[in-house]
């Protein structure tokens, strides 16, 4: 019921640059591709240990990740569940997409939104249903390419 999210090609490409004084300084692209998309991020500096910058990226992609789903869920007003019920299942005339929503650890929900002729999507942990449903509405269209 629940899909699995796995990335693919995750690599870290790390730039020595040595100084006058035999210093290394590394700068490292952590890039990755899930569901045929591309993401790449870029450590903020150089560092003169490579795991550091090697953390320094992941902590960036993190920190992207975390910034996409605490956003807004609305675009232009419409929120998620609208967007995904309008630009995918009304303009097919499938049925409106159908979410369970479960109670998880303490006050957290997560939902799964069933899209007709498309696989079912979990969005991640949220602090109310209303929220749970807008995330995995608003994965659900990233997956689908309409956002």
């Amino acid at each position: 019921m629940f899909q699995k999210y796995s990335a693919s090609d995750v690599k870290y490409d790390a730039s020595d640059d040595v100084s006058s004084c035999n210093v290394h300084n590394f700068k490292v692209t952590l890039s990755y591709t899930l569901h045929g998309r591309r993401y790449r991020y870029d450590s903020r500096g150089m560092f003169s240990r490579k795991q550091d910058a090697e953390e320094d990226a992941a902590q960036q992609a993190l920190h992207e990740i975390e910034q996409q789903f605490s956003q807004p869920v609305s675009r232009g007003g419409a929120s998620a569940k609208s967007l995904l019920k309008e630009r995918y299942c009304d303009a097919r005339k499938f049925p409106a997409p159908q979410y369970i929503t479960d109670r998880r650890s303490g006050e957290k929900f997560v939902s799964t939104v069933s899209v007709p002729q498309y696989q079912s999507v979990r969005g991640p942990l949220a602090n109310s249903k209303k929220e749970a449903e807008q995330f995995a509405a608003k994965e659900a269209l990233r997956q689908l390419k309409l956002i």
